[in-house]
């Protein structure tokens, strides 16, 4: 019965347009509460009932958005299933750490993606979308000249080139630890919402305040990604200038993923300020506040990011957190510095 509610409920986000986002939510909501068959054989649901769905509705659409469909939250449903509740044993339990699952599963679902969205992309439906869109935003625009004018330099194939481009340099795997992260979180706070202690396949169970700030608190970026950071930036500025695509994009891929590495770790230093005994409840919330305010002013948001990046790699010279030094390791290899 769990597993068959929360196959519905995911069903039913991924329907209703402003809340699809959330559709893993039900599931990791069922890994947390319950053992990892019963979290199996939700996903087994839900990627049942989507088929079924998808095929009853199918009507007149592309083959091409249906496979999308299909191949998209099937590939996308089991991976995150995979990180939450991994099998005890077998080729599915290697990774036992679920930090390390989630870089990799969102590594393998961002390669799925690229893949579909390249087959959507040479689609002609999909091409003639993207005209009909472009027009609709030219008749839109069309009192203003001067934005007139720009809204007719872009072509349909002129958008679709700038948005494969994003996409393979990191957009796609930046997408997909985004949608692994928050319906992670989510889902453990669904799940411990009224209960003391939830369920945790990684091993023993999970106080709900380890939610809070003990994760971000301890989080640390190995040292050696540093180098791996810098020698990637001068690897993609020259594979760049030789023209050679295929390298430029893999590096371009391992400079997201350490952005957002040190994006987590400059949220770590943040939060050990805040946890810091000599800040008052009233400046903490202020603080906190001010930093929501922040994060959705449209260029402030930019500066906030790129401050707390910028912070998380200061962090490999300047030790900010002296005080946790000496507490267990929280590299991405380690189970507390998850994120």
């Amino acid at each position: 019965m769990p597993a068959l509610i929360g196959a519905g409920l995911c069903l039913f986000l991924l329907r209703t347009g402003f809340f699809s986002f959330f559709f893993l939510v039900p599931l990791g909501f069922v890994a947390f509460r319950h053992d990892f068959k019963i979290a199996w054989a939700a996903t087994f649901f839900a990627v049942s009932g989507n088929l079924v769905l998808t095929l009853g509705m199918a009507r007149g659409m592309p083959a091409v958005i249906i496979a999308w469909n299909l191949v998209h939250f099937t590939s996308t449903a089991f991976i995150f299933t995979w990180i939450l509740a991994p099998p005890p044993s077998g080729i599915l339990a290697m990774l036992p750490l679920s930090s390390s699952r989630l870089i990799a599963g969102s590594c393998l679902a961002s390669l799925v993606f690229i893949g579909m969205f390249l087959r959507v992309l040479a689609s002609p439906s999909f091409e003639g979308y993207a005209v009909y869109f472009l027009n609709t935003l030219n008749s839109i625009f069309g009192s203003s000249g001067a934005e007139n004018a720009n809204m007719e330099m872009l072509t349909a194939e002129a958008v679709m080139q700038g948005i494969k481009f994003l996409m393979l340099r990191g957009g796609s795997l930046f997408s997909c630890i985004i949608l692994f992260i928050v319906s992670r979180q989510l889902s453990y706070l669904t799940a411990a919402f009224g209960r003391g202690r939830v369920s945790a396949n990684e091993g023993n169970s999970a106080p709900v305040n380890s939610l809070k700030l003990g994760a971000l608190l301890h989080f640390r970026v190995n040292p050696i990604m540093i180098w791996v950071f810098s020698s990637s930036l001068l690897l993609a500025v020259i594979a760049r200038a030789l023209k050679l695509e295929i390298p430029e994009i893999v590096l371009w891929n391992i400079i997201v993923l350490c952005v957002i590495l040190y994006f987590a770790q400059g949220l770590g230093i943040v939060a050990f300020f805040l946890s810091r005994p000599s800040i008052s409840s009233f400046m903490r919330i202020g603080l906190l506040i001010l930093l929501g305010i922040l994060f959705f002013s449209p260029i402030l948001n930019m500066l906030l990011l790129s401050g707390l990046v910028l912070l998380g790699i200061a962090e490999n010279w300047v030790p900010f957190r002296a005080k946790i030094q000496n507490g267990p390791p929280s590299t991405p290899e380690a189970g507390n510095g998850e994120t």
